[in-house]
């Protein structure tokens, strides 16, 4: 089954993506004078982390598909999705424990108290995603907690295990997790963008697919902000029914959000998140060559 998962069947790959975390913690490991051999594991691990989130996402989420496939749970039932999930989450802390071959093993301690952690704050984030499911409303601070955790979480980890691969010290390493939080949050906010605009054959799950189910996507909690009118009245009561929006539905509220500007205000919640990032680099003297943050910046740039 996580064979399945990451695209594999008897003809051998068959399914590609970004590996947005692992590029970002070697870049990181490099940027710091690291080599790709000493932070290859870490690398492998917050990729095997974040699959297992996405394994358990999909089942919470009750999603059927993934980048055009058949998620596991959908594929397999429930019980095993969940089992699968589980085991992926096991072999990300084991091939952690791999980087002892090639760093200190006190090291390894602190970057599996950084990976657990970051797991922890992700499963925070996923708690709060859920329980706004059955909310009438949310507010853009409650929002952004939960999507400090569901997402900027692992990218805060990723920037963090890379410096401390290359063996930079706890506090400097840490400076490099506020650059990846601040990424984080961009991309979440992209990436909702993208759950409402975006096109099927980018996206990999079907247009709209965000909204049908009520997600609370930064377009919505947006727009809900803004002072009364139609167009707010519009999404307000869609979301306040409690129940998945048919096709009609979603042609509605994405017409409504157009119109009050939510996407504009994505875009430049976007740019503000990716200027936070430049300010922690500054603030902490740290990716001096700013090739971490074009990377973060090509990776969040809107595509539809």
């Amino acid at each position: 089954m996580i064979r399945y998962h990451f695209g594999y069947d008897r003809f051998g790959r068959t399914m590609s993506g970004k590996r947005l975390r692992p590029q970002i913690l070697l870049r990181t490991a490099l940027e710091e004078g690291g080599t790709v051999e000493c932070a290859l594991d870490a690398a492998v691990a917050i990729e095997i982390l974040h699959n297992y989130s996405l394994v358990h996402d999909d089942i919470e989420d009750g999603d059927e598909l993934r980048h055009g496939r058949t998620t596991i749970w959908a594929q397999f039932g429930v019980a095993q999705g969940i089992n699968a999930g589980d085991a992926l989450c096991a072999l990300s802390y084991l091939t952690l424990l791999h980087e002892e071959a090639v760093i200190p093993s006190d090291r390894v301690v602190d970057m599996l108290a950084v990976l657990h952690e970051a797991n922890l704050h992700m499963c925070e984030g996923q708690a709060l995603d859920i329980m706004f499911e059955t909310q009438s409303t949310v507010t853009m601070s409650q929002y952004l907690e939960m999507i400090s955790g569901k997402t900027g979480a692992l990218f805060a980890a990723s920037c963090e295990l890379g410096a401390l691969a290359a063996g930079c010290p706890r506090e400097r390493a840490r400076q490099y997790a506020r650059l990846g939080r601040a990424y984080g949050r961009a991309f979440q906010i992209r990436d909702d963008a993208l759950g409402t605009w975006g096109l099927s054959d980018i996206t990999g799950k079907p247009s709209g697919a965000d909204i049908a189910r009520r997600k609370w996507s930064f377009p919505v909690v947006w727009a809900l902000g803004t002072p009364p009118s139609a167009d707010r009245e519009i999404v307000t009561g869609a979301y306040a029914r409690r129940t998945r929006l048919d096709s009609a539905g979603v042609v509605e509220v994405i017409g409504a959000l157009d119109r009050l500007g939510a996407r504009n205000a994505a875009d430049d919640a976007h740019d503000l998140a990716l200027a936070e990032a430049d300010e922690a680099a500054g603030e902490g003297s740290i990716d001096r060559s700013g090739a971490i943050r074009e990377f973060l910046a090509q990776g969040a740039r809107r595509v539809a």
